[in-house]
């Protein structure tokens, strides 16, 4: 079965460089190719929907945390894989909580990314699967600490000027219970300020 694979990449070198990397398996089928996330989303209303999308994270007009939230919401049978060179545990771990269903460091070798789209193509491959730097292969839960919903929520608080009483109301939960979160979360990212979660939060682009 021919597997459909995207590759959304702004540096025309890499991207081209994937795609001739892919285009040795005669089963895969490179579908479409774009600069950004707007450019991939526009060029879906005339193209077959990938099986596998390739995304980049730093790119111009739409970025890579945009358009997986946008591709998860609306596209949630498309398997996502990030490739980048941020690959810092805690952007990992973002990005698979997000709903990417992989990740790939961008100075991975390139039979790395052949092996991932086989994984999730021809095999249906669910578990998430991440290759860092050094080509180690790795499940979501054996690379990054697990944020719950409500330490992610608090972790995008912190890059406000909200006090942490405010940021309770907006949560709707009791101060005890906010600093319970706080207190594990800090303990996860291994910070001890709120100016250390805001840096985090800014880098993992969940600040607005």
């Amino acid at each position: 079965m021919m597997t459909k694979v995207a590759v959304v990449d702004d540096h025309a070198i890499f991207r081209k460089g994937v795609i001739n990397v892919l285009a040795k398996n005669k089963n895969i089928k490179i579908t479409l190719e774009a600069n950004n996330g707007k450019e991939f989303i526009d060029l879906l209303s005339d193209n077959a929907l990938p099986d596998v999308l390739l995304l980049d994270i730093q790119m111009p007009v739409m970025n890579g945390f945009e358009t997986l939230d946008y591709i998860h919401l609306h596209y949630p049978q498309v398997k996502v894989v990030m490739i980048s060179m941020i690959h810092d545990q805690i952007t990992v771990n973002n990005l698979l909580q997000k709903g990417a269903s992989g990740f790939i460091a961008k100075n991975a070798e390139p039979e790395a990314i052949m092996d991932v789209v086989e994984k999730f193509g021809k095999n249906n491959e669910t578990d998430k699967i991440v290759v860092s730097d050094q080509n180690r292969t790795t499940g979501y839960n054996d690379y990054a600490p697990v944020l719950t919903d409500r330490e992610y929520e608090l972790l995008k608080y912190s890059s406000t000027g909200f006090t942490y009483e405010q940021i309770a109301r907006i949560m709707d939960i009791s101060p005890k219970a906010l600093d319970h979160h706080r207190i594990s979360l800090f303990r996860k990212l291994n910070v001890q300020s709120r100016q250390e979660l805001a840096s985090i939060a800014v880098r993992m682009g969940l600040s607005d």
